[in-house]
């Protein structure tokens, strides 16, 4: 039996929703009570589990999509053809002609069981849930168990994802970001079965090095991509991430560079916004500048915002934010370097047009031998804005 996942009402008050994230593949199995994806409302995030045993046959509305109450989010094969809200106090009926099988004592080995918050605090650190053992009912990872795990990798300052033998992928984050904001297009490659690395740039994370100036980001990286790969690899930047994925490329260490509404292509740039999170203190205060990097709500929980608070509180992007702001804007240059990486190798600039941090005409008025990407509606901050197209983008380049 199959049939249509569509968007339950999940609250009074609810007409739409947006897609978070997908917790299972298509073709992959999942039990009754099993989350199959997170929706965010104008309230909170909320996981929609299934009602009975099932496999997701399709995916109808991707990640970030803004979809209304009722629509069809998926196609579904197996004994249920809804998913619904949370359970309430009663207890939920039984799907119509379809038997109810009792739940076994134990999960099956293919079913990964987690709460709620344990995958929120996961997914916002980086982390692979089957790298964490559960301590919960039917070995359910709960938030206890998140938290001891990230206890005891506390100094790790980056992430793998994906199969070893898939094509190698380099994700470089910007200014005052770190490699948890990769965590959704990361999940995304590995899915389409691409090894993904994300690392913390110095000066960023929990990456002990310094960054006093622009090119000091690029420290260490050569040596990291030696130890973890064989050969060039796709390198892919955000922002002032650019200026460490250019310094690999002219090294030789890339097989394609894809730079996301990248630094050093004109005057042009929020000095203030810059200075501001350099020297930002407080959850609030991120916040604040955060949402000027996005069209939408900054989806970061209070959590995770205060985690950022505390990392920008020890001043270390205060040197690195002076030196990349001058008195007539930006101080660093890549146009020059890209034209000529565009001779031997495939270049291309996601451009979004609502970026409020750089100018996205700079980032068209480039050599004609770099492709770019138009995405008009994504502000500074593509990520979050349009995850499917970035992704979409990021898949085709490595298909190449």
């Amino acid at each position: 039996m199959s049939g249509l996942l569509t968007l339950p009402r999940l609250g009074e008050t609810m007409e739409e929703g947006r897609i978070v994230a997908w917790l299972v593949a298509p073709g992959e199995a999942y039990r009754r009570g099993d989350a199959i994806l997170e929706v965010e409302t104008d309230k909170t995030v909320v996981e929609v589990p299934a009602l009975a045993d099932g496999a997701l046959a399709e995916i109808l509305a991707p990640e970030g999509a803004q979809v209304q109450v009722g629509d069809p989010l998926a196609r579904l094969a197996g004994a249920a053809p809804d998913a619904a809200p949370p359970p309430a106090p009663k207890p939920a009926p039984a799907p119509q002609a379809a038997p109810t099988a009792p739940v076994a004592a134990s999960p099956r080995p293919d079913t990964l069981r987690a709460t709620p918050v344990a995958r929120r605090l996961a997914r916002q650190a980086g982390l692979d849930l089957q790298a964490i053992a559960g301590t919960g009912r039917r070995n359910r990872i709960e938030r206890a168990d998140v938290q001891r795990h990230l206890g005891s990798n506390r100094a790790q300052d980056f992430v793998l994802w994906g199969p070893e033998t898939g094509v190698p992928v380099l994700l470089l984050h910007g200014f005052a970001g770190d490699h948890t904001l990769w965590s959704g297009i990361a999940s995304g490659l590995a899915r389409a079965g691409l090894r993904v690395l994300a690392p913390d740039l110095p000066g960023h994370g929990a990456n002990p090095g310094d960054a006093a100036r622009p090119e000091a980001l690029a420290n260490g990286l050569a040596a990291r991509l030696a130890d973890t790969f064989d050969g060039p690899v796709h390198v892919v930047a955000h922002s002032l991430g650019a200026v460490p994925a250019v310094a690999l490329a002219e090294a030789g260490q890339a097989r394609a560079l894809t730079l996301i509404a990248p630094a050093g292509l004109g005057l042009r740039i929020d000095g203030a916004f810059v200075r501001g999170l350099a020297a930002a203190r407080s959850a609030g205060e991120t916040a604040h500048l955060l949402q000027r990097m996005t069209e939408a709500p900054v989806p970061l929980s209070a959590e995770a915002l205060s985690t950022i608070a505390d990392t920008l509180a020890q001043g270390r992007l205060t040197a690195l934010a002076d030196a990349l702001v001058g008195a007539a804007g930006q101080t660093v240059s890549l146009r020059a370097a890209l034209s000529r990486l565009a001779d031997t190798l495939p270049v291309r600039i996601v451009a979004p047009h609502r970026d409020r941090i750089l100018d996205w005409q700079d980032m068209v008025t480039v050599s004609p031998r770099i492709a770019v990407h138009h995405l008009p509606n994504a502000g500074h901050m593509a990520l979050w804005d349009a995850p499917q197209e970035v992704l979409e983008i990021l898949r085709t380049v490595a298909a190449d």
